[in-house]
């Protein structure tokens, strides 16, 4: 059966809720990408296939509560952040899931082998890109509270302070994904240049996670910030 949001609940009295509805299903995707990693990493491609489909489902999820959010957001009505705004940060949230449902795809499509010596890496980075996505749902959890206390001082630099929190743990993946691409290009003569190739783009796909978090990050910060 799909996956229904109840709208009365989304919307209520605020526009906010559904945003934070939308936030936790990314992030409930996302973090099927450790499950889906290690499977990757033990080369068990009937897990594997397993949490692609998961994964998929719950990204399909994500876009039925963005698509009620963009069909019903007021176009008229006063709102004390600016409509645009709230679609640029939808859509970076909304870019999250659709990147954990490529990486999910790509590594159901072809069984790459992984050296041994990028499994421990491989686990690290993941757990880094998981963890700038929570980050990133602490954040967004906070903006009914901004909203709610009219944009007080106290609220507003918590926020910002959970915004910082993102942008450092993305930069974090990067210096992982750079750790990462050196040692799979010292040990390339072990593969055949498809699978080089592959795992180069499984590396980037999943880097794009942590980036797409950091610009909705972003987009948070001008929400909060242009009061």
């Amino acid at each position: 059966m799909a996956y229904i949001p109840p709208l009365v609940k989304l919307f209520g009295k605020s526009p906010f809720k559904p945003l934070h509805e939308h936030i936790l299903k990314v992030n409930e995707c996302v973090n099927q990408l450790k499950p889906l990693i290690e499977a990757f990493v033990d080369q068990d491609f009937k897990k594997v296939n397993e949490i692609a489909e998961r994964i998929s489902k719950l990204e399909h999820e994500a876009d039925i509560i963005k698509n009620n959010i963009r069909e019903h957001l007021p176009k008229t009505l006063f709102m004390p952040v600016d409509r645009c705004d709230i679609l640029m940060f939808l859509k970076e949230q909304d870019t999250i899931a659709d990147r954990a449902e490529d990486l999910a795809r790509m590594l159901e499509v072809r069984e790459t082998k992984l050296p041994v010596e990028l499994k421990e890496d491989v686990l690290r980075f993941t757990n880094k890109v998981i963890e700038t996505v929570n980050a990133l749902e602490v954040a967004a959890g906070e903006l009914s509270e901004v909203i709610e206390s009219s944009f007080g001082k106290h609220e507003i630099s918590k926020v910002l302070k959970l915004i910082h929190n993102i942008d450092k743990k993305e930069w974090e993946a990067d210096k992982l994904v750079l750790k990462l691409l050196r040692k799979l290009f010292e040990v390339e003569n072990k593969l055949d240049p498809i699978s080089v190739l592959h795992l180069e783009r499984l590396i980037h796909t999943m880097d794009s996670v942590a980036d797409h978090a950091e610009n909705a990050g972003d987009r948070l910060r001008t929400m909060v910030a242009r009061r």
